[in-house]
């Protein structure tokens, strides 16, 4: 089973779609979208398990996406082909019920508490899985979850709160904040800002949603420069006082302690065993990027920084990320101790969607062959752990920013010790609907910079290769 990241899942009223216009935000912007208010609702109805505004969430999104800063995420459509092309599988629709499958991809409104997504993904599985049951009678058939980003979450609140760790054989998270992104805090605390203009009415909406408190990091991430609070120490964000910028402590509080903490072992439905040691867990945590990893507040406000200030020596190593999410984050916390991490050179968006993910992601399956027969293609695994299993110090550090205006020159920079050494020469591919008019390339200290003018409105793929590494990004023009 497929679940998308924030912004993955299509939303439509009726036959309206409320996030599916051409331009996503982009086009929710400007007179050739829907109005982004139409995303609006108060969070104390959102969460209500019984409310029902009429926005329905219909399919995974086909093309890259932003939420300007919180995340992008980018299409869908290549994780379910190679899937259906490799593995043996029979394809359902979450909206329908109907014959026995065991491919689902599940959409859910990712503006609503991830409490109420996983509720309802806890009913489809109660349905579709005892189906499924009856085409395999002398196999007991569990759920592989596939997840990107804020997917996870629902995921494995659905395993530890929701008793569905009994059903689940293994939980394959691509970005997964387990612990908290700081894109979230900043966006809570700070507001959207781009092109030099805040854009309230965006930040107004974004706040509303339960979901996204819920991304707010867990572990002690701020450093409060503050006079008042006495000497500068790390803490959490709901261990924060006073004020800081427009972020709601009291949610805060509730997202880490009715959320968050519902899944620790001490509170979970398989209390006195660890999730790990009942279902397959393989996170996918990315490297390689600038990631925020720490927040300061001073007399100014509050900040987010790419350095770990927050984190003792012991854990500077892990002052890396996907872009988003720090590669701290993306490691569920009962892998803590234990190193079982995948890590991968890809960017946050994208990193459920390259060609070399895809082709490990399929290898990972198959090594859930026991009692997953019904999931087994042709292809074994060559290895027992299909994904990297540590930080590549050639990885690439791509950078581009969410969005550009239409009138705006496209800067992609690219850094990686290959650049430095002058070994391999950078190379930068677009994808999208329309290519650029011209794009000028310089390099120096070790990173190469593409300027790149000319291109329409629309969502666009960016490919930057050094030698035998790639990495892959979206990012929108409005």
């Amino acid at each position: 089973m497929v679940l998308p990241g924030i912004g993955g899942s299509t939303l439509h009223r009726g036959d309206q779609g409320v996030w599916n216009p051409p331009l996503a935000l982009g086009g929710a912007l400007n007179s050739r979208g829907r109005r982004f208010e139409d995303l609006a609702g108060d969070h104390g109805l959102l969460d209500d398990p019984e409310y029902d505004d009429g926005v329905v969430a219909k399919s995974l999104i086909g093309g890259g996406r932003s939420l300007p800063g919180l995340a992008t995420v980018n299409q869908y459509n290549r994780l379910r082909d190679h899937i259906v092309r490799s593995l043996d599988v029979v394809k359902g629709d979450c909206t329908v019920d109907g014959a026995p499958a065991n491919y689902f991809e599940f959409p859910y409104d990712w503006r609503r508490d991830n409490r109420v997504s996983a509720q309802r993904l806890k009913e489809f599985i109660d349905r579709e899985l005892p189906k499924w049951a009856t085409t395999l009678p002398f196999v007991r058939p569990r759920v592989v979850f596939v997840c990107h980003s804020m997917g996870g979450l629902v995921a494995k609140y659905y395993l530890s709160a929701l008793g569905g760790w009994e059903h689940c054989r293994a939980l394959i998270t691509f970005g997964t904040p387990f612990r908290g992104s700081l894109a979230a805090l900043d966006l809570l605390a700070n507001g959207v800002r781009k092109f030099g203009i805040d854009f309230d009415a965006v930040s107004s909406v974004l706040r509303e949603f339960t979901s996204v408190h819920q991304l707010l990091p867990r572990y002690p991430v701020v450093v409060d420069r503050r006079p008042d609070p006495g000497p500068a120490r790390a803490v959490r964000v709901h261990e924060l006082s006073g004020t800081v910028g427009l972020l709601d402590l009291k949610r805060a509080a509730a997202a880490y302690e009715d959320f968050h903490r519902r899944m620790d072992e001490d509170r979970s439905t398989h209390a006195g065993k660890s999730l790990a040691s009942l279902v397959s867990m393989v996170p996918v945590v990315g490297y390689g990027h600038g990631t925020g990893q720490s927040a300061v507040i001073d007399d100014q406000g509050l900040r987010t920084v790419e350095d770990g200030v927050a984190l003792d020596a012991s854990k500077q190593w892990l002052t890396t990320g996907d872009g988003t999410v720090p590669a701290l984050s993306a490691v569920p916390v009962e892998l803590s101790d234990t190193g079982t991490w995948a890590w991968e050179n890809a960017k946050h968006s994208s990193m459920h969607a390259t060609p070399a993910v895809l082709k490990r992601l399929i290898k990972s399956l198959a090594l859930y062959s026991t009692g997953l027969g019904d999931l087994q293609g042709s292809e074994q695994a060559e290895e027992p752990f299909a994904f990297g299993a540590g930080p590549d110090p050639r990885a690439l550090n791509l950078r581009v920013d969410e969005v550009y205006t239409q009138d705006e020159p496209v800067v992609v920079t690219c850094a990686s010790a290959d650049i430095t050494a002058g070994t391999h020469a950078p190379q930068l591919t677009f994808s999208g609907p329309a290519t650029p008019t011209e794009v000028v390339l310089d390099e120096h200290d070790g990173a190469a910079r593409w300027t790149a003018v000319g291109l329409s409105p629309g969502s666009y793929e960016v490919t930057a290769v050094v030698g035998d590494r790639s990495v892959t990004d979206v990012f929108e023009v409005w």
